[in-house]
């Protein structure tokens, strides 16, 4: 499974305004059980400010989405579907996302 890959979000409760989740966890861990996964939620075109840097927007189908990096979870294999894309372009905003959640970097 790719880094960065996106799915359909599995979860009923969260899929309305989150309809994505990406793929963070690097290849090399492909025989876990499970990918770190962060929801794609629905960017707002009233322009809903949001920290750009911890949530970077990409645009998937002329849609655009944040990545919401403070909702990072454990998906089970078991629970995503067939891959819907990749944002491997943008993977510098994804990683820079993810450091600054954890280091403040």
């Amino acid at each position: 499974m790719p880094q960065f890959d996106y799915y359909a979000n599995p979860n009923p409760q969260s899929s309305g305004w989150a309809p994505y989740i990406v793929d963070l966890q690097h290849e090399m861990l492909n025989s876990l059980s499970t990918r770190i996964m962060a929801p794609l939620v629905v960017a707002k075109p009233s322009g809903e400010p949001t920290m750009q840097r911890l949530n970077p927007v990409v645009s998937i189908e002329d849609q655009e989405y944040f990545l919401s990096t403070a909702e990072l979870a454990s998906v089970p294999l078991k629970e995503l579907s067939a891959r819907q894309g990749n944002l491997s372009e943008h993977r510098d905003e994804l990683l820079a996302a993810v450091d600054l959640l954890f280091t403040a970097v």
